[in-house]
């Protein structure tokens, strides 16, 4: 059974059974993250998302890239599907940093 660690109207983030790393579902997406990717990629959505916020002309537009994780990838995303993908990368990341705290695992 998944332990799903954060979900929106979009996708959601899983804890994989065995431990080894994370499920992204986003769309139509999924991809296989190391809990480190997690909060480096909330930090890079949540950069693309104050850069085009203010300035898209039209917020429906599909224009906004984020490097997959193979060369020659990209993933193209408009102003809601960006902020709603940081917001299950930054819920995920916050519940994997409460759990590391409350087991004593936090880096000083």
């Amino acid at each position: 059974m998944r332990q799903y660690l954060h979900h929106n109207d979009f996708g959601c983030i899983s804890r994989c059974p065995t431990g080894c790393c994370l499920h992204l579902y986003f769309g139509n997406v999924a991809l296989c993250l190391k809990r480190a990717e997690v909060t480096d990629w909330s930090a890079v959505t949540a950069r693309l998302y104050e850069r085009h916020a203010a300035v898209l002309p039209d917020p429906a537009t599909r224009c906004i890239t984020l490097p997959g994780p193979v060369a020659c990838q990209a993933f193209v995303f408009n102003l809601e599907e960006i902020f709603m993908l940081h917001d299950l990368l930054k819920g995920a990341s916050l519940l994997l940093e409460a759990e590391a705290l409350l087991a004593g695992d936090a880096i000083s």
